[in-house]
């Protein structure tokens, strides 16, 4: 399902991500920044997955649910159809028969069959009410899931996300330390090990 290859995706993403960021907190001029990438990365991966919950509910909830539904919906409709044709049938042959008898047209209105099919028609509209509401409380569901997760993580994380840009920002002022001749020398023996 999509909610497996967003998942899928995104770990492969954010690993890279993770990886980058190690590799620069092995560097002079740069661990600030490799600290913030592997915050970034280990905050999204955390979030990521809190989203991908709530859509694997919504999967189950909603999605299979309505699969469901749509089965049953159509032997429901297939032999609804059959009664209320049948039924159709009848009380037109009844009226038929009144009519012929000398009934008088105006009976019509109040006629067997034009009560049944004003029922019919209201239990038709009900039942098609009843299946909007159910998209749309599952929707309802799904959005206020959302909007617990922003509300649980949203403060937390605009916090992080300004103290990233802070740092981020820190080090378009500073000048990366002189590396030593020792530093030198080890930075090129990660670059090889790596």
């Amino acid at each position: 399902m999509c909610t497996s290859a967003l998942a899928v995706c995104s770990e492969a993403y954010f690993s890279a991500v993770a990886k980058m960021g190690d590799q620069a907190l092995h560097t002079l001029s740069s661990r600030s920044l490799g600290d913030v990438l592997i915050q970034i990365s280990e905050t999204q991966r955390r979030l990521t997955a809190e989203m991908e919950g709530v859509f694997r509910w919504f999967q189950v909830e909603v999605l299979q649910a309505m699969e469901k539904n749509v089965k049953l919906d159509e032997e429901y409709i297939g032999g609804s159809r059959r009664v209320y044709e049948l039924e159709v049938r009848n009380q037109a042959e009844a009226l038929e028969k009144q009519l012929r008898r000398g009934a008088y047209r105006d009976s019509l209105e109040n006629s067997d069959y034009m009560l049944y099919l004003r029922q019919s028609q209201q239990e038709i509209l009900k039942e098609e009410e009843r299946r909007y509401r159910f998209l749309a409380e599952k929707h309802c569901g799904l959005t206020q899931s959302i909007l617990f997760l922003i509300n649980k993580t949203g403060a937390s994380l605009q916090q992080k996300a300004e103290g990233w840009k802070e740092k981020v920002n820190d080090t378009r002022g500073s000048r990366p330390r002189t590396p030593t001749h020792s530093d030198q020398e080890a930075q090129v023996l990660r670059f090889y090990l790596i």
